[in-house]
């Protein structure tokens, strides 16, 4: 009989602790942010914010970075009890749920360990550390049709508030946002 090996994510997936180790620190927190996320965009993954420090007086600002695939699907939340006294908990499986094995639905989470860690130092500056450089999945094939890599960028908002105030019907908006795309 054959058995089942099982590879290692190790084996599996590429390291890409060197493509996002930056060679230098960031002025800014937002600029070392734009730059991890681009080098995500070139490599077929979205970053996310997992945490965020902005820091206060006596402690330095922190953020962490993960891929939108790290953790795990949390279910529907509601609100149980009434008043101040009302928490939010997770809604109680049905019995036919607990027997079909839930409901139909799905989710882009898996567990990804992707991890990069931002700090700023006491010379103002943020340093990057990549936590876990692996990943434990494929890249996307395309990030045209993604959820989050398809938003619009600050420079993109801006024209679509300045087209708004100017009663510009939202085909037309759209129409222009098209052709600055493709003009990138």
């Amino acid at each position: 009989m054959y058995a089942l090996q099982v590879m290692p994510i190790s084996t599996l997936f590429p390291d890409y602790k060197d493509a996002f180790t930056p060679c230098r620190p960031f002025p800014s927190r937002e600029s070392a942010i734009s730059w991890l996320q681009m080098i995500g965009r070139e490599n077929k993954f979205v970053l996310v914010t997992k945490h965020s420090d902005a820091g206060r007086i006596k402690r330095r600002g922190r953020v962490k970075l993960a891929c939108e695939r790290s953790g795990t699907y949390r279910g529907i939340s509601q609100r149980v009890g009434k008043g101040k006294a009302a928490k939010i908990a997770l809604k109680p499986r049905t019995e036919e749920e607990e027997e079909t094995g839930g409901l139909k639905s799905g989710t882009k989470k898996c567990g990804c360990p992707f991890l990069i860690n931002i700090k700023e130092n006491v010379d103002s500056l943020w340093y990057v550390t990549v936590i876990c450089g692996r990943h434990n999945h494929d890249p996307a094939k395309s990030l045209d049709d993604h959820s989050f890599a398809g938003r619009l960028d600050k420079g993109e908002q801006v024209v679509v508030v300045q087209m708004t105030k100017g009663n510009v019907k939202p085909r037309d908006i759209l129409n222009t946002l098209k052709q600055r795309d493709v003009k990138r």
